[in-house]
């Protein structure tokens, strides 16, 4: 039998098996009660302010402060640009700030939309807060892209975007997918994106493919809590590919800094240019608005710059030098 319950009624009534961590005996006094309809769950901060809540079409107590909710939205009230989660069902545990589930998950948020499946969410870790994972089928769109046409670049040539997924929300600039994707709130002025296995980012005028990468965002003093805040720094590694409008660049590791216009390929550096060739190094580094490309060698490993082959001078190579 279902129990449809107001609100209010619902959170007084089993205000001792959400909010209190001090009598573990409330929750298995109530672990047996199934299907109550049309409920709100709220989590707090130390200082007693909002942090999170949860809502539910249906809530059915598993035990030892476990629950499973159905077609729920969690939303994060404090941190991580106010976003909304929404899935089909949940596993939920209320006093640990913890739930996981296996169906597919959606988040909106300030500056980004990601998806995913078989995902979990913490409320606080050893690291940040309100921490969010994809262990499947990991996509995030994001408003912004993340590196500017002229920020490392200047030339002209149009890129290709054949693998560039589509999307009729044109406000999103960068796609990205990976086989693990996390997301986290380090700080009140930063926060991080974490992708391994497969990692494809796609803006109109960059693509990485590496095997992992970190985004971190920061916020301005001027920006509110709610802003996802601007790129900071991009650390890729694990064979990483990095492809503008007429340039493809590889490395073990790649270090952007938009802040300061600088890109460091490290490690098996290479960058091929259309333009002025070949170039190899142990580092390698691109700063912003130049063709050049400052090549550091490394013990064993000489800088080496391959340019394109000289046009036809016309002079016949077979010919016989004329006695006098």
């Amino acid at each position: 039998m279902k129990f449809p319950l107001p609100i209010s009624l619902f959170l007084s009534v089993c205000g001792c098996l959400f909010f209190s961590s001090h009598s573990p005996g409330s929750y298995d006094r109530l672990e047996k009660i199934e299907g109550i309809e049309n409920v709100t769950i709220p989590g707090f901060q130390e200082n007693g302010l909002l942090s999170w809540e949860l809502t539910a079409k249906e809530v059915n107590f598993r035990g030892k402060g476990l629950y499973e909710a159905v077609d729920l939205n969690l939303r994060s009230i404090t941190g991580f640009s106010r976003s909304s989660a929404r899935s089909s069902s949940g596993l939920f545990n209320s006093r640990f700030g913890e739930a996981k589930g296996n169906g597919l998950l959606t988040i909106q948020a300030n500056g980004f939309s990601a998806e995913g499946e078989e995902w979990i969410w913490r409320e606080k870790t050893k690291e940040g807060k309100h921490l969010m994972a994809f262990k499947e089928n990991g996509k995030i769109l994001f408003e912004q892209d993340l590196i500017l046409a002229e920020s490392f670049s200047q030339n002209t040539k149009t890129s290709s975007n054949n693998e560039k997924k589509s999307t009729n929300d044109k406000k999103f600039g960068t796609f990205a997918e990976a086989q693990y994707i996390e997301l986290i709130e380090l700080s009140n002025q930063e926060n991080r994106f974490l992708l391994r296995g497969k990692v494809s980012i796609v803006s109109d005028e960059l693509q990485i493919k590496c095997g992992e990468v970190e985004l971190m965002f920061i916020k301005d003093e001027n920006q509110t809590q709610s802003s996802l805040g601007r790129i900071s720094k991009i650390f890729a590694q694990d064979l990483v590919e990095l492809q503008q409008p007429g340039r493809k660049s590889f490395s073990d590791f790649l270090t952007i800094d938009s802040i300061l216009g600088e890109a460091e390929l490290k490690g098996n550096a290479r960058v091929e240019d259309e333009d002025w060739g070949v170039v190899r190094g142990e580092r390698i580094l691109l700063h912003k608005g130049m063709r050049k490309a400052q090549v550091i060698g490394g013990d064993g490993n000489r800088p080496r710059m391959e340019l394109p082959a000289l046009p036809s001078l016309e002079f016949p190579l077979n010919a016989v030098r004329k006695k006098e």
